[in-house]
């Protein structure tokens, strides 16, 4: 935008410094014309002799003049043309470059919105991850919505490059005298009617195969989630087989040990049972006896200990003196 103001000023500028040099030199001309006519009837009033000094100053005639100036006008007004065509150029490639611009900056923007929309349906928590099946598909439908927007160009390019091409025929007809005739024209008119009916079939199939593809999109979608919750439901299950098996096998192997251990209690149990049919109670004055001779045992066990500590003490006593006498001879010999 900023491009296109200066063009405009400078063009502008321009056309109001040529058209006030133009004003000049219309005044100008218009001051000469008389002074030159006051001046020619002067020098006929003057003596000849001073004719040659005259000519000198009067240098260019007032035809010679309005030559000059009828061709610097031109000129100018060449310049002004040739100014007024380069800035039309440069405005429609401005207004094209501008147009090209805001359409990007629409489609970003709308992509940019799509794919926010996608990550806040998603990502509902800060640490949630989108899945890349959901990002891919979305950079899918871009990449195809960008092919079905260059094929639709190309069309209208191929179309404005066959207009353009019609044009120019028409144009070398024109002038080389050979006008096209209503004939002519009607028939250009159909078959232009007929390519824009074609164009139109060919983007009402596009817009079919697109909503096709995003219905199928749509059910592959639904079958991978499908597929995801029985893959999930069958890794369950399994999981939950595994620990039903190693759930068995301890079964069986505490099955195992209980039997030995029933076994072993059931051989326990038929020993006590022959040793409580066996068992005989003796008298009671057997018992007596043995209870008194258990007396007698431990009170003998009692004496014989005292005397064994006795015996030890006595034992270390002579040790003792075992050493002592010892070490007395032993200084006694040397």
């Amino acid at each position: 935008m900023l491009q296109k103001f200066h063009g405009e000023t400078k063009y502008r500028n321009r056309v109001c410094e040529i058209h006030a040099s133009i004003f000049l030199l219309l005044l100008l001309i218009r001051k000469t014309v008389p002074s030159v006519s006051r001046r020619a009837s002067l020098v006929r009033k003057r003596s000849k002799s001073r004719s040659s000094a005259i000519d000198r100053f009067i240098t260019l005639s007032n035809e010679q003049k309005c030559l000059v100036l009828q061709a610097q006008y031109e000129e100018h007004k060449n310049q002004i043309e040739l100014i007024r065509t380069n800035f039309e150029e440069t405005l429609d490639l401005q207004k094209a470059i501008s147009e090209e611009l805001k359409a990007r900056h629409d489609e970003i923007l709308k992509n940019h919105n799509l794919f926010s929309k996608l990550v806040e349906k998603e990502c509902l928590f800060a640490n949630q991850v989108i899945p890349a099946e959901k990002v891919l598909r979305h950079s899918d439908d871009y990449c195809k919505l960008i092919d079905t927007q260059s094929d639709k160009l190309r069309l209208k390019n191929s179309s404005i490059k066959a207009t353009l091409k019609k044009t120019k025929e028409q144009l070398r007809q024109k002038e080389s005298g050979e006008v096209l005739s209503a004939i002519d024209f009607e028939q250009m008119k159909i078959d232009n009617n007929k390519c824009l009916a074609e164009i139109d079939e060919k983007n009402h199939t596009i817009q079919t195969m697109k909503i096709t593809s995003a219905r199928t999109l749509q059910i592959l979608s639904e079958y991978k989630k499908k597929l995801s919750k029985v893959l999930h439901e069958q890794k369950y299950i399994k999981g939950e087989q595994n620990q039903r098996q190693e759930m068995q096998r301890r079964v069986q192997s505490e099955i195992i040990l209980a039997k030995q251990e029933l076994k072993l209690e059931r051989a326990l149990n038929e020993k006590f049972e022959n040793q409580i049919s066996s068992y005989l109670v003796p008298s009671v004055i057997d018992f007596v006896r043995l209870v008194s001779e258990e007396h007698a045992l431990s009170s003998k066990q009692n004496i014989y200990s005292r005397r064994l500590t006795i015996a030890k003490v006595a034992l270390r006593y002579y040790k003792k003196r075992w050493l002592q006498i010892q070490r007395s001879n032993l200084n006694e010999a040397l």
